[in-house]
């Protein structure tokens, strides 16, 4: 039988998700986590479906990042764990990086990704045609996903009944919902900002689809 893991979703500290994600890129290059995520199943923080969601990753880089989004929703002891497991794995480098970073006020602790879009993507309105290029940006967190992009309660609730075997279809209902509301507001802009609201609040959003979708839109 598998068990639920015991702690996830329940999110870390506000200031050890600064931590992990103003390092993000650092982390994702230099973790090695399946030298150190034992210590996540001794401790009963993670279970074996877990290690086998990082494994179905091909590249090292993408495993760390799983381990990284799976780390940010284990619950505050999680933070203490992998601190005390890069310790003993001898990664004093990434303990270092991680101490020392710069704790801000507002919590903008989420990559800027509107940085990289140029003022014209920013005002892109979107079509329902450019939508279908992110129907998978986020995974099944579609709950947080429709209070970032600030839909009522009772919309997500609807999509999710409506379309209950396809996350991906939920995901595109919400998007539309969203633009239906905005109209000329509904910009790629306006979307990244709720993507990135809904990444500080637990979502995993795919930033690999994402930039694809934007190339794809906006050529």
């Amino acid at each position: 039988q598998n068990r639920m893991p015991s702690k996830i979703n329940n999110p870390i500290s506000a200031e050890d998700t600064q931590r992990i994600k103003k390092n993000w890129i650092f982390l994702k290059s230099e973790l090695e986590q399946e030298a150190i995520r034992d210590n996540f199943m001794v401790e009963d923080i993670w279970d074996l479906p877990d290690f086998e969601e990082i494994d179905a990753e091909k590249t090292p880089q993408k495993r760390n990042e799983v381990f990284l989004k799976l780390l940010l929703r284990s619950g505050p002891r999680a933070y203490k764990i992998f601190i005390a497991a890069l310790k003993n794995h001898n990664s004093y480098h990434i303990v270092e990086k991680l101490e020392s970073t710069e704790i801000t006020e507002n919590n903008q602790a989420v990559l800027d990704h509107l940085t990289s879009l140029t003022d014209n993507q920013k005002t892109h309105v979107l079509t329902e045609i450019n939508l279908l290029k992110f129907n998978k940006v986020v995974g099944s967190d579609i709950e947080i996903f429709g209070k970032a992009l600030q839909l009522k309660q009772a919309d997500i609730d609807s999509t999710r009944m409506e379309n209950s075997n396809s996350v991906a279809t939920q995901i595109h209902k919400i998007i539309l919902k969203w633009r239906n509301r905005n109209g000329k507001m509904a910009t790629l802009g306006t979307f990244t900002k709720s993507l990135m609201d809904a990444e500080a609040a637990g979502a995993s959003v795919d930033w690999d689809v994402f930039d694809q979708g934007v190339k794809e839109v906006t050529s």
